[in-house]
């Protein structure tokens, strides 16, 4: 995959802000079902196929029936797939619920465009002429197949996938502000090659395609299921999704739930551990207080400790204060992420 930019691209180009749930679970489908050269995700594929198909809760020995359309046929399933962009981040939402109430408010048009645009590309099921169609019983169905498939396949493992994708973020931007946007493109990992105007991602397909920014720039978010560029011309800015895998010993989402950084918490204190995390997404101390759910003053408090510690630095502007992960905290934080690995 061939990612053409221009100086205007250049000047355009940013680091993605917090990751999107929705995305995850999308572009986790394309790794369910695409076993070549994911050696990683064998343990994670065993654990989301058996809670797939496991029994309803307090129901019979049965194996539990497929429940409304499955959003699994509109994921992509060749690099070069567009998804549809009911089914990608949108800026200022940061949890599931939160995206799939934006899907269901979609208006009629502009569902029926983008699975047209879609549709120019792959064949898409024929449950999707109801959705293109407004009929609002269908787009409930896909909400609550994507709701289902991602309580077995990303919610028990976003704790640690968060806190990894975070780090990453966190590190990029100082790479940005000390190196500028070419560091950044050349260490975007062993997939990834900038070879000025050019940025080269190797896929795992049997597929070479060309794409070009024009002037649009490009967002960078770190992600652990695949490289992936949106071919839609019409995107007012592309986002790559690059892979980022913490630590040699196995992949993020191995790690067993229940406690990914627990070792985390275990040397700074369950709260301040939070608190960490929650800052690796760059945060005032009114957001940290909402997220970690403590008063501003206690939040406020934790923050301090660790800038005393190197782990944070912050930022006065006026009355508020924004705070962010210091090189050490960007580095603790993937150890711990990488370190709570386990592979099933």
């Amino acid at each position: 995959m061939r990612i053409h930019f221009t100086l205007t691209d250049l000047a355009r180009t940013r680091i993605a802000g917090s990751p999107s749930p929705l995305t995850a679970t999308t572009f986790s489908t394309f790794r369910l079902t695409q076993l070549a050269g994911t050696p990683g995700l064998d343990g994670w594929r065993r654990l989301v196929r058996a809670g797939l198909t496991a029994p309803e809760p307090g129901g019979g020995p049965g194996r539990r029936p497929p429940r409304g359309p499955s959003f699994v046929q509109l994921a992509p399933a060749e690099p070069s797939h567009p998804v549809p962009r009911f089914l990608r981040p949108h800026i200022g939402l940061q949890t599931l619920d939160d995206e799939l109430e934006r899907l269901l408010s979609t208006p009629r048009q502009v569902l029926r465009a983008d699975l047209e645009y879609v549709g120019r590309h792959r064949p898409l099921p024929r449950w999707t002429r109801d959705l293109a169609d407004g009929d609002p019983t269908a787009a409930s169905r896909l909400a609550a197949a994507v709701r289902d498939y991602h309580r077995v396949a990303v919610a028990p493992y976003w704790r640690a996938l968060a806190s990894a994708l975070a780090a990453d973020r966190a590190a990029r931007t100082r790479q940005l502000g000390e190196g500028g946007i070419e560091q950044v493109l050349h260490s975007l990992g062993p997939r990834v090659r900038w070879r000025p105007p050019v940025l080269e991602v190797r896929t795992r397909a049997e597929i070479e395609y060309d794409y070009h920014l024009d002037g649009r720039g490009l967002v960078l978010a770190p992600g652990v299921f695949s490289s992936y560029v949106p071919c839609d011309p019409d995107e007012e800015q592309p986002t790559l999704y690059y892979e980022v895998a913490p630590g040699t010993g196995g992949h993020p989402l191995l790690t067993p739930p229940g406690g990914p950084l627990d070792g985390l918490a275990a040397l700074l204190g369950h709260s301040r551990a939070a608190v960490l995390e929650v800052i690796a997404d760059g945060v005032t101390t009114g957001q940290l207080a909402h997220r970690v759910g403590l008063s501003p003053a206690s939040a406020s408090e934790h923050a301090t400790v660790l800038r005393r510690a190197g782990l944070v630095a912050t930022r006065r502007s006026g009355r508020s204060s924004r705070h962010t992960l210091t090189t050490l905290g960007s580095e603790l934080l993937l150890h711990a992420a990488a370190s709570a690995v386990a592979v099933p």
